[in-house]
């Protein structure tokens, strides 16, 4: 046993996705589902944690952190990207999202 006063464990670094990689993540590939960014930037989530963002069409639901779930908004709101929804919801549902432009 030492005598030193005991160090506080470290703090766990929240990782969090830039507005940058949510572009490029949705670009490269023809959809990528809400899950799949949460575990790809250790985001927490589950199925209490949604945040309500507005679209063209109407507000909708996402299962993102809240500053994520504001950048989500201010790309689609940009026509950086689009979002994928739930087909039979109360409530609009984002499954997941996709780049705007087409793929040749």
């Amino acid at each position: 046993m030492s005598d030193a006063p005991a160090s506080n464990p470290p703090q766990q670094q929240q990782k969090q996705a830039t507005a940058a990689q949510l572009r490029r993540i949705a670009k490269a590939r023809p959809y990528v589902p809400i899950h799949e960014i949460r575990r790809t930037y250790g985001l927490p989530g589950d199925e209490d944690l949604t945040v309500k963002i507005a679209t063209p069409d109407g507000d909708a639901w996402i299962g993102l952190p809240p500053r994520e779930a504001k950048l989500v908004e201010q790309l689609v709101q940009q026509g950086e990207i689009g979002l994928i929804f739930h087909e039979m919801p109360r409530a609009r549902v984002v499954l997941g999202l996709h780049g705007s432009t087409l793929h040749a």
